[in-house]
């Protein structure tokens, strides 16, 4: 048996490296979309304090945060059902890509290749369901563009009524192509990790990780 002062071996940098990745990007993802989903739990709440601050507040900058959750909400409203599954799947999938990058990178006597397994599945499930969460919320983003637009139009760069008319024409187009590059960055990341703990090279890695503690644990 191994000495509980025996190092355990390691696994080469790189594939260290990717489950570190993984594991932040899970931990943030995941807790993200369990945010949301109870935030849409409660949509009806959000919706009367938003009505209540745009109604009883002086504050400009805070009736301008209320008119954006307003428009936000009414564009969460239609597809609230099946956004919060999209999210609750999702949160569900990270909390498997971060359970696995973690056991990966401190084993606690847990074979490696099956976590190897349950990270690649994972990460590409959470690629695909953040895929399908960034068109929503492009949807959600482009209905928020002209309200933000009719606030940006009062400032004085765009008094010019030929300025205001393109930036409410640009707006929105814009607040979805932001949410889309964030779509491709996170589930692009995911997809790769994915694709990463499923190459060849990484399994026969992590096979050798798991002959080398098995030889420890008969010494």
């Amino acid at each position: 048996m191994t000495s509980p002062s025996s190092p355990t071996p390691l696994l080469p940098r790189r594939i260290r490296f990717a489950a570190a990745v993984c594991l932040v990007l899970a931990a943030l993802t995941g807790f993200s979309a369990l945010r949301e989903t109870l935030e849409l739990g409660h949509l009806g709440e959000l919706r009367d304090e938003v009505s209540n601050l745009s109604r009883f507040s002086k504050d400009p900058d805070v009736l301008v945060a209320a008119h954006i959750s307003e428009a936000q909400i009414a564009a969460l409203e239609p597809m609230r059902e099946s956004r919060s599954l999209v999210l609750g799947a999702l949160s569900v999938a990270c909390s498997f890509a971060f359970v696995a990058a973690g056991r990966l990178l401190r084993p606690g006597g847990l074979p490696l290749e099956r976590m190897r397994r349950v990270l690649s599945v994972s990460a590409i499930l959470a690629a695909l369901l953040r895929t399908i969460d960034g068109a929503q919320w492009a949807v959600v983003a482009r209905r928020i563009g002209p309200v933000m637009a009719d606030h940006l139009s009062t400032l004085p760069a765009f008094q010019n009524p030929q300025a205001a008319a393109q930036l409410k024409a640009m707006l929105p187009g814009i607040a979805a192509a932001f949410a889309m590059g964030m779509t491709a960055l996170i589930a692009g990341t995911f997809a790769l990790i994915g694709q990463y703990f499923r190459s060849e090279s990484v399994r026969q890695a992590i096979t050798a990780q798991d002959g080398e503690l098995a030889v420890e644990e008969e010494d």
